[in-house]
């Protein structure tokens, strides 16, 4: 199993580097944190690999306020949380957010 975020930073037209991420998994009423890192130059990280991942609700939360303020702009949303479902604990999830200083989008991708 492998679960791994692309951050494109849609309005520059580039990766997005530098971006912290917090994998957490919602248990007992609230969430713990699983793994964290920050994305490389390619906007690439991965979060997770190898043992399968439980089932269950995950979040992922992007840190977009870092990633602007190295770039000299304050973005609108300084965190993106994003929820999802883990059903196959065995399938690879690949998981990119495009964003822009005001907008994000997140979705789900085959590669």
């Amino acid at each position: 199993m492998k679960l791994s975020v692309h951050v494109v930073d849609c309005a520059n037209g580039v990766a997005a580097t530098d971006v912290g991420v917090l994998l957490r998994a919602h248990a007992d009423g609230g969430w713990r944190d699983v793994s964290s890192g920050t994305t490389g130059p390619d906007g690439l990280l991965a979060l997770w690999k190898g043992s399968p991942i439980e089932p269950g609700v995950y979040q992922l939360l992007f840190d977009l306020d870092r990633y602007y303020a190295i770039l000299g702009t304050i973005s609108f949303y300084p965190r993106v949380i994003v929820e999802f479902r883990v059903s196959d604990p065995d399938a690879d999830l690949h998981l990119p957010l495009i964003t822009t200083s005001n907008s994000y989008t997140a979705f789900r991708s085959d590669s």
